[in-house]
């Protein structure tokens, strides 16, 4: 028996608990070995309903069909959008069961695609009958989305709608006609695995874990210990041609508590200095839950047991240019956020971010700092000096509310300004918005651009409620 399940979440970590002969089928589905479970959970179905548990206890919502074959497991499953789907019998069963099914479920068998790769357009003596025509696709230049059109059209002219249909004619016929992909149509119709499950690799798992004769009550003894996991982890990244994009660190205090922190990089490294450098940082930052000591930053039970885990990537691939400066490594700039944050804070570290509002004073935000997030090519950087800003302009963080006259071509500014006249430069713009919002956040203002007697330009706006002016900047 085969189970196939359909559905989102740890599909794969779902189908490892059952068997361990597990294949991928897709992005969403998963194929294992179910035969060997009958002496311990029974019947099919008995076995469905314990996946059905295992799924639901780890909050994976998945499909679950059982079928003779992983064909019609897949067939059945496309068409019958339930729960729990048992199909049990010979093969003359299995393809009672699939007989009513459409003929567009054919399509999605896994591997269709990669046989209308395969064909070629081939000219053979035209038969008797209208079946065994040459074929008029033309697959070595059209996808896999014309080879169904064209599929779908010839069966509706034929009059086949549904799986038994298919299975009723000949196998030969078909291949006469759709090449490979005809042959492997009929075969699917009738509920046939052209090739074996074939069980898929683990992924290998970069964990090390080591259990302390003594506790640690200590940050700095703590990080001699993560030194020598980390070296190992350098180790097997390097064999293995794979890079660190996230770190967990798990801690077994004396308490029998546990902590566990997830520290994600901003691009694959596998240099154990920096990780270890970064852990420590993040330790230091974020102490273990629980009685911490002022002078240790540790729990004061101590710490029994370390586990680091990594997630990994492919290597990084860089490749160097004689005219472009160097920049520095993520590592170089992952290790010095960290010390930022943890001199700083972390909350007040990152990078400017454009908002979506249209406010001119609360359009950038602060989001977290990933210095590789976009690409550096200078190739890609605008050379148009008509894009960059001439008049650069210094927002007031703190605007000043001044009471002005607002003439139709002249401005008088008060005494605090010492500017007794003022030329309206430009304007005015009327913005507003978070109308709908109550927390007082709404604005509706009015923004003129002003070139006093002096020469100097400034930013003002008129709060169309309050009837109140501002300063919003002076442009350098």
């Amino acid at each position: 028996m085969k189970c196939v399940l359909f559905g989102e979440g740890a599909l794969m970590n779902l189908a490892r608990l059952c068997s361990p002969r597990v294949e991928l089928l897709g992005p969403e589905s998963v194929v294992f070995d179910a035969s060997g479970l009958s002496r311990v959970l029974g019947t099919p179905r008995d076995i469905a309903r314990e996946v059905q548990r295992l799924a639901i206890e780890r909050g994976v919502r998945a499909r679950i069909v059982m079928a003779p074959t992983t064909t019609a497991a897949w067939l059945i499953a496309q068409a019958k959008p339930a729960a729990i789907t048992v199909v049990e019998g010979n093969a003359g069963k299995v393809a009672e069961a699939l007989a009513l099914l459409p003929v567009a479920v054919l399509l999605t068998v896994p591997g269709l695609a990669d046989l209308a790769k395969d064909v070629r357009r081939q000219r053979v003596p035209r038969g008797r009958n209208f079946r065994a025509a040459p074929s008029p696709m033309r697959t070595s230049n059209a996808g896999f989305v014309r080879v169904e059109a064209e599929i779908l059209t010839t069966f509706e002219r034929w009059g086949v709608r549904t799986l038994g249909e298919v299975a009723a004619l000949s196998r030969a016929e078909l291949r006469a006609r759709f090449g490979d992909i005809g042959a492997r149509l009929h075969e699917a119709s009738l509920g046939e695995d052209r090739l074996p499950l074939t069980p898929g690799a683990e992924p290998r798992r970069f964990v090390e874990r080591l259990l302390l004769d003594w506790p640690i009550e200590g940050l700095e003894p703590l990080s001699f210990v993560v030194a020598r996991l980390c070296e190992s982890l350098s180790k097997q990244l390097e064999d293995a041609d794979r890079g660190a994009v996230a770190v967990t660190t798990r801690l077994a205090l004396v308490s029998k508590a546990g902590f566990e922190r997830t520290l994600h990089l901003p691009a694959p490294m596998r240099d154990a200095r920096v990780l270890r450098t970064l852990i420590h940082l993040d330790l230091e930052a974020h102490p273990p839950t629980g009685v911490t000591d002022d002078t240790t930053g540790l729990a004061t039970s101590g710490v029994e047991a370390v586990e680091i885990e990594v997630e990994v990537s492919p290597g990084r691939i860089v490749q160097g240019a004689l005219f472009v400066r160097t920049v520095p490594t993520p590592e170089s700039l992952a290790t010095l956020v960290a010390r930022l944050g943890a001199l700083m804070g972390g909350d007040r570290v990152g990078a400017p971010s454009l908002a979506d509002t249209h406010d001119e004073r609360s359009n950038f935000t602060q989001i977290p700092l990933n210095p590789h997030r976009e690409s550096t090519n200078p190739q890609r950087e605008s050379t148009n000096p008509q894009r960059e800003c001439t008049n650069p302009q210094r927002e007031s963080t703190n605007p000043q509310r001044k009471r002005l006259n607002l003439g139709f071509r002249r401005l008088r500014l008060p005494p605090a300004l010492r500017k007794p006249e003022a030329k309206v430069a430009a304007g005015p713009w009327r913005s507003s918005g978070r109308w709908w919002r109550r927390d007082g956040s709404a604005w509706d203002r009015d923004t003129w651009d002003l070139e006093t007697a002096s020469g100097e330009l400034l930013r003002v706006s008129r709060n169309r409620r309050s009837k109140n002016w501002e300063l919003e900047g002076v442009y350098d």
